[in-house]
């Protein structure tokens, strides 16, 4: 894809994720939603994920019905293992935080990620709830609802504001982060929170055992704003395998693969 082909398609993903803020906020103020269970007793989904899925999608093929689309509710297990071929491909998580989008906190997203040519080109997160809209294009920057975002890079683990995952490993680091660290939250959207570090509210997140749809948009904002996002190995970040450090600088995620070595030594 040409540049003014990556804006048409930019453009085209703001304005259908836009269209679907007021169905997550119609669905976050509905009490009676119907709440159905995955895979587990904390993976839930609800009729406003596969509302907003079915938008996005159709947009996006209506458009574009050559593109590959992995979808959280739509794909299956082994198509989010599936290597990205050559096709561009669209990540989406039409509700990132549906557990707190069940509960009524309002720490939810829409996350929507194009891949051209293996690189991640577009990212866009929205949080209808609290009218955030972050966006990036590859070599453009990140914005927040238009104004542009920095980390805030943060170098030493003593004044970063850390965010971990639930995973088991992360959790045995979690522990060593505490000692170390200005302070440590979960928010439950993995989306968010790789925003917030976009825009310097977050210093460090480490987690495991999600998706590409949880990481991909957050992963090319953290990168256009200055930061820095690598796998827990310490090589590159793999799209589809997406157990990652995301840091504000790339002093602060040598510390933290530090910490996360000495925590598994």
């Amino acid at each position: 894809m040409n540049p003014q082909q990556v804006q048409e398609a930019f453009e085209l993903a703001l304005r259908l994720t836009k269209q679907a803020g007021p169905l997550v906020l119609e669905g976050f103020r509905n009490a009676s939603k119907a709440v159905d269970t995955k895979r587990t007793h904390f993976d839930v989904v609800t009729e406003y994920d596969r509302q907003v899925e079915q938008l996005l999608i159709g947009g996006l093929l209506g458009r574009y019905p050559d593109h590959r689309i992995l979808a959280e509710e739509s794909s299956s297990e082994a198509a989010a293992k599936e290597p990205l071929d050559g096709r561009p491909t669209w990540i989406i998580d039409p509700i990132d935080g549906t557990l707190n989008f069940v509960r009524g906190i309002p720490f939810v997203a829409i996350s929507v990620a194009l891949v051209v040519d293996g690189e991640l080109t577009i990212g866009i997160i929205s949080n209808p709830c609290m009218d955030e809209i972050y966006t990036a294009i590859r070599g453009q920057g990140a914005f927040l609802n238009g104004v542009a975002i920095r980390t805030k890079g943060i170098q030493d683990l003593k004044s970063a504001m850390v965010h971990m995952g639930i995973g088991r490993k992360s959790l045995a680091h979690g522990a060593n982060f505490v000692r170390e660290c200005s302070g440590l939250r979960i928010f439950g959207s993995a989306a968010l929170t790789l925003a917030y570090i976009a825009a310097g509210s977050v210093d460090l997140y480490c987690v495991e055992w999600l998706k590409p749809w949880d990481i991909a948009a957050g992963a090319l904002l953290v990168r256009e704003a200055g930061g820095v996002v690598r796998g827990f190995s310490g090589g590159a970040y793999d799209i589809m395998k997406p157990d990652i450090v995301a840091a504000s600088s790339e002093e602060l995620a040598e510390r933290a693969l530090e910490v996360m070595g000495e925590s598994s030594g």
